[in-house]
């Protein structure tokens, strides 16, 4: 393994870390959910946290705003830099 490798695997280990301090302690549909908004895929999510595939993506079925609700009518929030663009 070349040192960059080296680097890439531990920052993919810390990246996990991360996340899974991030969502201790809260129950599956919110730490689907507060994982999905970080930008994991759902099946980034599901290996996170040991979950099938399947569970994840009926967690994010049963939670998708109705049509109508002021929650889909209301504008997704964007991630900014530091210089507010």
């Amino acid at each position: 393994m070349s040192n960059n490798d080296d680097v890439l695997h531990a920052l993919q280990r810390m990246n996990k870390l991360l996340a899974l301090v991030v969502v201790k302690g809260l129950e599956d549909k919110d730490a689907v959910l507060t994982l999905l908004r970080a930008g994991y895929s759902q099946v980034e999510v599901a290996s996170l946290l040991g979950k099938k595939t399947s569970a994840v993506g009926m967690i994010v079925l049963r939670n998708k705003p109705k049509k109508g609700s002021a929650e889909s009518a209301a504008p997704t929030p964007t991630a900014t830099n530091d210089d507010g663009e």
